[in-house]
């Protein structure tokens, strides 16, 4: 659907049409769940290849159910996610289940922000609402939602809309729209931290479930 179409439907719902929901892109449902099995099936492949002669593939086998288990959950919490739209407002759906309603009278603008993409002069663009005070209220990223999705929301409303004349960088992201980012991004470092924690966390238990003798079937 092109921009034309996007924003004769805008146009419609703000004179009573119909509620339209936005859900992220199908892609990245697909795309977790390949990267998920192409870094965790060839780990417990060979796990399994030394376990089994030591008798304790059991642990190797609960663990792989377990991951299995909680990715399962994650692209249930995944499918849930979506952003509901129609002339009073809009409804919001998060990754972890709970709802947030935006008033439509509370939006007062719209940012559109081009950001760059790690160290690559790539850009992504980014889509921040605000109310009269310059509070935030919602941020959409291209990546996620899609292109249609983020020209729709700017076109929903009858409000300004500002387009940014040049990309931010990470950092000034983090300087202008802290509110709207995640914890880890605005302290990149922590996010470090706790992903360097989890991959020692991870490394321990695959010693554990190699060297361990609890579980062997004889």
């Amino acid at each position: 659907m092109n921009a034309q179409a996007e924003g004769t439907q805008a146009a419609e719902m703000r004179s009573g049409g119909s509620t339209r929901t936005l859900r992220p892109n199908a892609s990245l449902s697909s795309q977790s769940r390949t990267v998920a099995a192409t870094l965790t099936l060839p780990v417990f492949a060979a796990m399994l290849w030394f376990a089994i002669p030591r008798g304790t593939w059991p642990r190797v086998v609960v663990a792989f159910a377990v991951i299995a288990l909680v990715g399962a959950v994650l692209s249930y919490l995944l499918s849930r996610v979506r952003i509901v739209v129609d002339r009073d407002g809009l409804l919001e759906n998060t990754f972890f289940g709970s709802q947030r309603r935006i008033s439509a009278k509370r939006i007062a603008s719209v940012l559109i922000v081009p950001v760059y993409r790690g160290q690559s002069l790539d850009t992504s663009s980014q889509l921040f609402a605000f109310d009269a005070s310059g509070e935030p209220l919602l941020r959409m990223r291209e990546h996620y939602w899609g292109t249609e999705a983020l020209s729709f929301v700017a076109d929903a409303y009858d409000v300004p809309v500002t387009l940014s004349d040049r990309p931010l960088t990470r950092g000034e992201l983090r300087r202008d729209h802290a509110d709207l980012l995640f914890w880890f991004e605005r302290w990149p470092w922590l996010g470090s931290l706790c992903i360097a924690g989890g991959v020692a966390a991870l490394s321990l238990l695959l010693i554990a479930l190699m060297s361990s003798q609890a579980l062997i079937v004889g």
